[in-house]
């Protein structure tokens, strides 16, 4: 497996992009069936934290693995520990962008790769991110995977982000609002006994995608943590569900590879996501009324 960094622009304001370092692990031999699993980590984690996961996927499923280091955590935040995050906070908006530009990046830079076999996992704050790519790319993915993810917003969250939000903020966010916008199958897992991140947040979704007649598999970990643990750990729930997981292909052509345009309804206002717009432009998305 070859290991290696990149680093990018990403949007953040019209004279000022924000730079983005992503680890990316590739298979020894590439071919016409190599696809790739982007992986997001948790609120203040790091680009390190999903290895294990990637040494589980990267050979085994011929998968380049891609794992962003969004704004506002890990080593941005504390270049020593590499752990802890910024206040105020984003919660998940421009973060996302951060990663899927990073998958933006690495397909650019592999162009020979298998579009149709483009995954999504993250835990924690990463499953949110990775639902919320669902939503903002409904398309683009052959399946995303949530662990003990958020899928709204919790007055906690709030707290921890350490400022307000405006209505059509937090429903850009909320991933139950616009559930019936995701279009590949959903993988998720959570600990009964999650207190960051209630088991409810899975529950619910899971709920929600049935009644939308959206294929889910669900798998909750009886008295298990936020990571899982003492009950299994995030890299065993990976391994068990890989096999499913990573064997779907998508029979659709991503919008955000052929540069298309998805507006989100959010609560007045109106997300319009470009995905013709570079990575860094200030109008790969903006707000209209």
């Amino acid at each position: 497996m070859k290991r290696y960094e990149i680093a990018y622009e990403s949007i953040n304001t019209a004279d000022n992009a924000k730079w983005i370092t992503a680890l990316v692990c590739e298979p020894d031999r590439i071919g016409p069936n190599t696809g790739v699993l982007l992986c997001s980590h948790g609120w203040g984690g790091t680009r390190l934290n999903d290895l294990g996961k990637i040494d589980a996927a990267c050979e085994p499923y011929d998968l380049v693995c891609v794992a962003v280091e969004f704004r506002q955590s890990g080593f941005a935040h504390d270049p020593q520990r590499g752990y802890g995050w910024d206040c105020p906070y984003d919660l998940s908006f421009y973060q996302l962008f951060d990663v899927l530009n990073g998958l933006r990046e690495v397909l650019a830079l592999r162009p020979g790769l298998n579009t149709r076999r483009l995954f999504h996992y993250g835990g924690s704050q990463g499953g949110h991110l990775a639902l919320l790519g669902a939503i903002v790319a409904p398309c683009t993915f052959a399946a995303v995977y949530s662990s003990c993810g958020a899928t709204f917003v919790e007055p906690h969250f709030l707290v921890w982000a350490g400022r307000e939000f405006f209505p059509h903020e937090l429903s850009f966010r909320s991933v139950l609002e616009h559930a019936d916008r995701i279009r590949c199958p959903v993988y998720l897992d959570h600990g009964t006994a999650d207190h960051d991140v209630s088991c409810e947040h899975s529950r619910r979704l899971e709920t929600r995608l049935r009644e939308l007649g959206t294929p889910v598999e669900a798998v909750y970990y009886e008295g298990g943590g936020h990571q899982l643990g003492p009950v299994t750990d995030r890299v065993a729930a990976f391994k068990r569900m890989a096999p499913a997981f990573l064997a779907r292909t998508n029979p659709e052509e991503s919008e955000m590879l052929a540069g298309g345009r998805v507006e989100l309804p959010c609560a007045g206002r109106t997300a319009v996501v470009d995905w013709s717009r570079p990575p860094a432009s200030s109008d790969l998305v903006r707000w209209v009324t």
